[in-house]
């Protein structure tokens, strides 16, 4: 699980330049699946037969993009202009990010913070350049960074008892959890969607479900986690090492009451360890699909991840296992769950 995960993270799928990923995940899923296509917005579809056809289409869904920039000038002096996708400021300083296809390497800098001329204020994008060891533009144009995208250098890393460091578990793990099911036998007849564009709003979300029109979605996500030091019990999300994210309710989504509630049963019922959020943050696909066509039942299972949408996400790898044991249990058990 874990070399397929680094695989998948070391891959470069910036919003709106998912294709790396999606021909990765192509080729690992296509002597399992009975049909396996990329729809007119670049989504990867995927349809495995299972055991019957259940009641209502059922998708399942993750998405192939992560947060990263987009090179928008270069200055004088070789150094790159950048608009993030995806994150705050505040986490950029410092990181190392590749830009591009042929994967030139760089540097988040910014001006010494004394130079900066609003001070007082934290340091924003606007202030920021992407260093890649040139000393004019005309070296910088010849490296082909003009209009690229980038991505954060990844340095996929297990470490301490139960965790994984990362670029990109949100949401190159949910797209694994959906490679791992489709490689297993199913009990039902099922969709996976591979989306683009989740953090730019949704758009692949959107398309794949007015393509497959499912009556039951399971958006499969990483989700914040802060469990940090100091953060009162309201305020932490979720936590890693307490099992898989069972979400009632996000900042997009009122997740389907019926589901949610027999998720949670058989999770119980299998021993399989899950949470569910313990303040309303963040937002996933769910949001679009569940409003797409006459309306969509959704439910969710998540991740949880500290440091989301940075260089070095972290998530435990036992929380992992719950999140695969249940989603295949979804499957196993649809017709109790749906009802």
């Amino acid at each position: 699980m874990l070399d397929l995960l680094k695989k998948l993270c070391d891959a470069s799928g910036v919003s709106g330049d998912e294709k790396e990923v999606a021909l990765l995940i192509a080729e690992e899923i296509k002597e399992y699946c009975d049909e396996l296509y990329f729809d007119k917005t670049g989504n990867l579809i995927a349809f495995k037969k299972g055991r019957k056809a259940p009641k209502e289409t059922v998708m399942y869904a993750a998405h192939l993009d992560e947060v990263g920039f987009m090179i928008k000038h270069i200055n004088d002096d070789g150094t790159l202009l950048f608009d993030q996708v995806g994150m705050a400021s505040e986490v950029l300083l410092s990181k190392r990010v590749v830009i591009g296809e042929n994967r030139i390497k760089g540097v988040v800098c910014s001006k010494p913070v004394h130079l900066i001329k609003e001070k007082g204020k934290g340091i924003s994008a606007d202030d920021m350049y992407i260093d890649i060891g040139t000393r004019s533009r005309g070296e910088s144009e010849k490296l082909g960074v003009y209009a690229k995208y980038a991505a954060f250098e990844n340095d996929f890393c297990v470490f301490g008892d139960d965790a994984v460091r990362s670029k990109a578990l949100d949401d190159r793990f949910g797209c694994l959890v959906m490679v791992q099911m489709i490689k297993s036998d199913l009990e039902n007849d099922s969709y996976f969607a591979f989306t683009l564009g989740e953090e730019l709003g949704g758009v692949g979300a959107i398309a794949a479900s007015n393509e497959i029109r499912p009556g039951i979605a399971v958006i499969l996500e990483s989700t914040t986690a802060s469990d940090l030091p100091e953060t009162e019990e309201k305020d932490k999300v979720c936590a890693p090492g307490s099992g898989a994210v069972v979400p009632f309710m996000d900042g997009g989504t009122l997740y389907d009451r019926r589901l949610y509630k027999n998720i949670r049963k058989i999770a119980e019922e299998k021993g399989i360890k899950t949470q569910t959020k313990s303040k309303i943050a963040g937002g996933t696909d769910a949001s679009s699909i569940q409003r797409s066509n006459d309306g969509v039942r959704v439910c969710a299972i998540s991740l949880p991840c500290r440091y989301i949408h940075t260089q070095s996400c972290v998530a435990s790898v036992s929380d992992m296992d719950a999140c695969i044991a249940l989603a295949k249990a979804v499957d196993e058990n649809l017709d109790e769950i749906i009802k």
